[in-house]
């Protein structure tokens, strides 16, 4: 569905992507993971086409993969002279309006919001928008960039049922914890320009992290061992030596 091979990207001297490596089959859902900065966003960005890496390559697949694309800006790309309601019924012209005015509501579109030019909404009610439009269109691999930050709780719980039972592939960044540990079921983490993929999902994430810290943990605890049983050896060789050179030395 998509893939990164070899993928090196930098801003000035930081460098985002070294060498990194990733392959999306249908099923997945991935949610990519770290810190501020580390180049989420971009990653999807480079994925889409709309930014071009240094070298490598990082795209969709070549064999009819249709994406959809949610950015956080997405709600920009809207007919704002169009109603909310004709903004749905375009796309989906064959739905009754008590189907289209069903699938609004779950956006938290409702009464006469639902007649609100799309340029007369807040910007949070555009950003629902977007997405529910969005989820309407055939696609086989959604791409989504912190797609719940204007949802409530029951547009949320809407677009987690939504995605758990689609059966394209799906990329993910959002810092909601609770999203991520519904929806995805595989976890990509970016890690020093790489991207270190994890074949569960956050709880087995969670898992495999506590596990990792406990290793290195261990291995600094063994490795601080190590250091003073050669900081002692090195003791005892120079005392030794010290001795050595004291019965050596010829009394004045």
């Amino acid at each position: 569905m998509a893939d990164v091979k070899d993928l090196t990207l930098s801003y000035g001297e930081q460098i985002l992507f070294l060498g990194a490596e990733l392959e999306v089959e249908r099923g997945d859902r991935i949610a990519f993971v770290g810190p501020n900065g580390a180049g989420k966003s971009t990653l999807l960005r480079l994925i889409m086409g709309i930014e071009q890496p240094d070298e490598g390559r990082a795209g969709l697949g070549e064999h009819n993969v249709i994406a959809g694309y949610f950015e956080q800006n997405q709600a920009e790309a809207l007919d704002l002279s169009k109603t909310v309601i004709d903004t749905i019924f375009e796309v989906v012209p064959d739905w009754t309006q008590t189907q289209v005015r069903s699938l609004l509501g779950s956006f938290c579109f409702s009464n006469e919001s639902v007649f609100k030019e799309a340029g007369k909404l807040s910007g949070g009610e555009k950003a629902r928008l977007a997405l529910a439009l969005m989820l309407l269109k055939p696609c086989n691999l959604l791409v989504l960039d912190e797609p719940t930050n204007h949802l409530d709780i029951p547009a949320k719980q809407m677009l987690e049922d939504a995605l758990i039972a689609y059966e394209g592939a799906a990329l993910l960044v959002s810092h909601d914890r609770y999203f991520i540990s519904r929806v995805a079921n595989r976890i990509v983490e970016l890690r020093d320009g790489e991207l270190v993929l994890y074949r569960g999902d956050y709880a087995y994430y969670q898992e495999k992290k506590q596990e990792e810290a406990e290793a290195a943990r261990a291995a600094a605890e063994a490795e601080a061992r190590a250091a003073k049983r050669r900081a002692e050896r090195e003791r005892q060789r120079q005392k030794q030596a010290a001795r050595l050179t004291t019965r050596q030395t010829p009394a004045t």
